[in-house]
């Protein structure tokens, strides 16, 4: 089984200029104070997985570029990549780019179709549709939950 390993992001959001975001552990929790950014992580990361822009908090694809929602958009264009690692594997980079007013689809730098980059997507066991790839604003009883869980047995999550 596979994970992520980086997350590379560029005027998307919340977040302007270029930011490289890892490497992530093969566990990864994102924590942080109201307005840090967080969400905005979370929706970086749903759009390089194929997430619908309805999904994520705006109303148009435009509305992801920083700036566009308040009328200074940073830039025309946006992106976020995403490495994927396997043990055993050549790592993998799954990108989404918003040119003009669509998304521009990149496995390995290489330009593909919506369905091509969805079904490699699912032979990593990552389904769109199905939206099994995050866990969004846990509450404290299941984080104290986990918390007990791993404090019972620490090597539970060790590699």
């Amino acid at each position: 089984m596979g994970f992520l390993k980086l997350i590379e992001i560029e005027n998307f959001k919340s977040y302007k200029g270029r930011q490289i975001i890892g490497p992530f552990q093969r566990f990864t929790a994102i924590i942080g104070p109201n307005g840090s950014g967080k969400s905005n992580l979370m929706d970086a990361i749903s759009f390089v997985l194929g997430e619908k822009t309805s999904n994520l908090r705006v109303k148009t694809l435009r509305d992801l570029i920083h700036g566009a929602p308040v009328g200074k958009p940073a830039a025309n264009r946006a992106f976020v990549s995403m490495v994927y690692s396997e043990e055993g594997a050549e790592d993998r980079t799954f990108a989404r780019v918003i040119v003009g007013g669509s998304s521009e689809y990149k496995i390995n730098n290489k330009v593909v179709q919506l369905h091509e980059y969805s079904e490699e997507l699912e032979k990593l066991g990552i389904l769109i549709k199905a939206r099994n790839f995050l866990v969004f604003q846990v509450g404290f009883f299941f984080f104290l939950l986990c918390w007990v869980f791993v404090a019972s047995d620490p090597l539970l999550f060790i590699p």
